[in-house]
């Protein structure tokens, strides 16, 4: 049997049973794996949170891991359930935009929907896809189960795409979106180092939000206590945070909020 890793990301918090529930499941058919529980906090319902955070997972797991996404909001609906190799590493959760970031960044080997339900609990719940199909899934393939043998294999091109606009990059300006908001208020961006530092060619950025000038610099405490800044983040996309404090309420900011740059 295999040892590997099986990381939880899902929007259930830790009021409730379901992610206990869900380590039970696992724990029943793959005692020797390793469960984390990476995130159970993503904003209810808010796949665009879900996709950043599961994106940040992937570098970290360990090869042959699992990463098990339940932001589910059309649970019991007609959308697919599937599993993704990406790399030797593998995604199983609902299709509907939650992989979608880590799929920018890396190739997929395989992508399958899940039909079979030999590998699925024997009475699934039309609200509870997490315990009855995701976790015994994810367990299964941390036993060695290959995707091949979970269902039929779906063309990347067909998976639902997350419902958010990239980056604008322009002759004359950059606008970009706030995609997630963490537990510090800090506004983290679609827009990566690389494609910033690509469009500004030397040039120093000016960063507005909500019109208001923030400075680009190399981490929170380059800025006075109490005013904002921006900066690289440590998955190297732009984020703007309040040293000390809270951009969110600062700037009256959330997801969707755009962020404007132009050459200084």
């Amino acid at each position: 049997m295999s040892d590997r890793t099986i990381g939880l990301l899902t929007d259930f918090g830790l009021q409730d049973t379901y992610v206990g529930i869900m380590k039970c499941i696992i724990d029943d058919l793959a005692p020797e794996a390793t469960v984390i529980d990476l995130c159970h906090e993503v904003a209810a319902q808010n796949i665009l949170s879900g996709a950043y955070l599961a994106s940040t997972v992937i570098p970290h797991l360990p090869d042959g891991g699992v990463l098990v996404g339940v932001v589910d909001p059309g649970v019991g609906s007609n959308r697919r359930a599937i599993a993704v190799d990406v790399g030797g590493r593998y995604l199983v959760g609902p299709d509907n935009g939650l992989f979608g970031m880590v799929l920018e960044h890396h190739d997929a080997d395989t992508v399958v929907a899940l039909e079979n339900s030999r590998f699925f609990r024997s009475d699934v719940s039309a609200t509870f896809h997490g315990r009855d199909i995701f976790a015994p899934v994810a367990a299964h393939i941390a036993r060695g189960v290959s995707l091949e043998d979970l269902g039929p294999t779906v063309d990347t091109g067909d998976l639902t795409q997350l419902p958010f606009n990239d980056p604008y990059l322009g002759d004359n300006r950059v606008e970009c979106h706030v995609i997630h908001r963490d537990r510090f208020g800090n506004l983290i961006t679609n827009l990566s180092r690389a494609d910033l530092e690509g469009w500004l060619e030397g040039s120093d950025p000016r960063v507005e939000l909500d019109g208001r000038k923030v400075s680009l610099e190399k981490t929170f405490s380059n800025s006075s206590s109490g005013e904002p800044v921006a900066y690289y983040g440590s998955t190297n996309q732009l984020e703007i945070a309040v040293n000390g404090g809270d951009a969110a309420r600062y700037f009256g900011a959330d997801q969707g909020t755009s962020v404007l740059i132009q050459r200084a």
